[in-house]
């Protein structure tokens, strides 16, 4: 088990995206790299040698990637992630009717989109055995004030920090949490269990591959 938190930091100027993981004491665990000249989304991972692929199963020619298999250095398939929607109902959270519609409202306004991304975990068979998102709290009342100052001024919604939940059947196995930053993204990743090495083998090289594309959607939801 590695030593946790994990720090995710995205590099400042590459010319492909590339994220260093660091544990707890500042030790280089891991870089992963997306790369831009292939017919399919594909991320690396290696920590001086090969660790772990993650491979769209669509062509980015073609289609939009929507499907991704989690492959071991050797190419033996550990599991699947597949991209959702997650509806974000900023009244759920209020017991008032009229007050929960007028939130609604308002978050609409803010919001460019009315979902967000989330992400099915899966075997290597396509069952869904658990799942990463956007804890909806984070990204709907709790940003609202933010949100206003990100159309006006740029790189604001670097300011805009949520979390996300992931889990395993019904364990929350692990938190993360994005930091405040000007320049650097960064995200912070707790385990909130003991992780086997299977688990985690699974779960880093999935949580990279959200972190590639949460980025873009954060700026998209509230930079644009």
């Amino acid at each position: 088990m590695y030593n946790y938190p994990l720090t995710f930091n995205f590099a400042f100027m590459t010319a492909s995206p590339k994220i260093t993981v660091t544990d707890a004491n500042g030790r280089t665990l891991m870089t992963a790299n997306k790369a831009l000249l292939s017919t399919k989304d594909e991320i690396k991972v290696a920590n001086g040698r090969p660790l772990f692929q993650v491979i769209s199963q669509e062509s980015r020619v073609t289609d939009i990637p929507s499907n991704w298999d989690v492959l071991t250095s050797e190419g033996d398939k550990i599991g699947m992630v597949d991209d959702d929607f997650l509806s974000l109902d900023a009244g759920a959270f209020i017991g008032n009717g009229a007050a929960a519609t007028g939130v609604n409202v308002l978050k609409n306004q803010f919001l460019n989109e009315q979902a967000l991304k989330m992400y099915w975990l899966k075997n290597p068979s396509g069952q869904k055995v658990g799942w990463i998102a956007p804890d909806t709290r984070s990204l709907s009342l709790q940003q609202l004030p933010l949100a206003d100052f990100t159309r006006k001024i740029p790189f604001f919604f670097r300011f805009i920090c949520p979390s996300y939940v992931i889990r395993l059947g019904e364990r929350t196995v692990m938190l993360m949490q994005k930091q405040r930053t000007w320049m650097i993204d960064s995200y912070k990743l707790e385990a909130k269990t003991q992780l086997t090495p299977d688990e985690e083998n699974f779960l880093i090289p999935a949580v990279l591959l959200t972190l590639f594309y949460e980025r873009v959607q954060l700026k998209h939801l509230f930079g644009e």
